[in-house]
């Protein structure tokens, strides 16, 4: 273990010698940048100094085997004067941190950026570790059923660039959730072994849409006619029989002033009388009922059942049918 921490610092070392040496020098006397990856030579020289100072931190903790705290420094050395070689120092660290994925992808970043000016002593170490790490790392490529979907890898928001081809995660246990305004979330946990390749497809379900109440069909509304002739009939009938009582009221009070009219002329002509009044009488709140009757029929239900009818009998009135 100490033989390793020792090669590792070694390796450190030789790799912050170079940045050291290229964020000292002075602008005028500092080399072309490669047009891959500017160096710290394109920043200002407090930015270059900032960087140093960092970077220098970076190392002291990841001799203290304080990894997390040693990426965030060679992170933000590079952030501040980007440098292929500061690449290595980070892909290092994500190694100790069992982030294989990240090292492989900084790693490779590292070949792209450096070229020709890395040695071949160094690139054959570096593509042995990129060989090595491929068992350490396995290959998903996840397809959405929502393009705008995003796309969560272990509560971490994944690049969309990422989703358009394979990536490479790192083995073990991982929890996939896709989200999407208007959808329900989709969520899925993948077991990877070294070297392994997976399809995985993320279906989101668009939320239902709560179902209108449905309207209740009004009843067709139209005049109860049956009901209103019968109304008008019995209001004729009555005022016919209003006429017919009039005229014995009439008779009756000419033979009551007529001298020598008869007693049983007299009695008929009242019985009569009395008969038309009744008859007005019933007619009438026949003829109210009946219009009654038909207006409620007309604006509270279709009557296209069975009709109500009205049956006159000397001793009752009779509703029947349906309302």
């Amino acid at each position: 273990m100490s033989s390793n921490r020792t090669s590792r610092s070694h390796r450190l070392s030789l790799a912050v010698a170079g940045l050291l040496l290229l964020l000292g020098a002075p602008l005028a006397r500092a080399a072309p940048p490669p047009v891959a990856a500017p160096t710290a030579t394109n920043a200002p020289s407090s930015a270059g100094e900032e960087a140093s100072n960092h970077f220098k931190r970076g190392l002291q903790l990841f001799d203290e085997a304080d990894y997390t705290l040693a990426l965030v420094e060679f992170e933000r050395a590079y952030q501040l004067a980007p440098n292929y070689r500061a690449l290595y120092n980070i892909a290092l660290v994500d190694m100790q941190l069992g982030r294989y994925a990240d090292a492989a992808r900084i790693l490779a970043q590292y070949l792209r950026d450096g070229g020709n000016a890395i040695a071949p002593s160094r690139r054959a170490e570096v593509n042995k570790t990129l060989d090595e790490l491929k068992f350490r790392t396995a290959t998903i490529e996840i397809s959405l059923n929502v393009p705008r979907a995003e796309v969560m890898l272990d509560g971490k928001p994944l690049d969309p660039v990422r989703l358009s081809g394979p990536t490479v995660i790192d083995a073990g246990e991982h929890t996939l959730r896709a989200t999407a305004p208007g959808y329900s979330a989709s969520d899925r946990t993948v077991t990877l072994a070294g070297g392994d390749r997976a399809a995985v497809r993320l279906e989101l379900v668009a939320y239902a849409l709560p179902h209108a109440p449905a309207e209740t069909p009004q009843r067709a509304r139209s005049v109860f006619w049956p009901g209103f002739v019968a109304t008008g009939a019995l209001a004729a009938g009555a005022i016919v029989s209003g006429a017919v009582m009039l005229s014995f009221d009439s008779r009756l009070t000419t033979l009551k002033d007529t001298p020598g009219s008869s007693e049983s002329q007299r009695t008929t002509t009242a019985n009569n009388q009395n008969t038309a009044a009744l008859a007005a009488d019933i007619l009438t709140g026949l003829a109210v009922v009946a219009g009654g009757v038909s207006i409620y029929l007309t604006l509270g239900s279709d009557h296209a059942s069975k009709a109500p009818s009205v049956a006159l009998s000397p001793q009752r009135i009779v509703l029947s049918g349906s309302f």
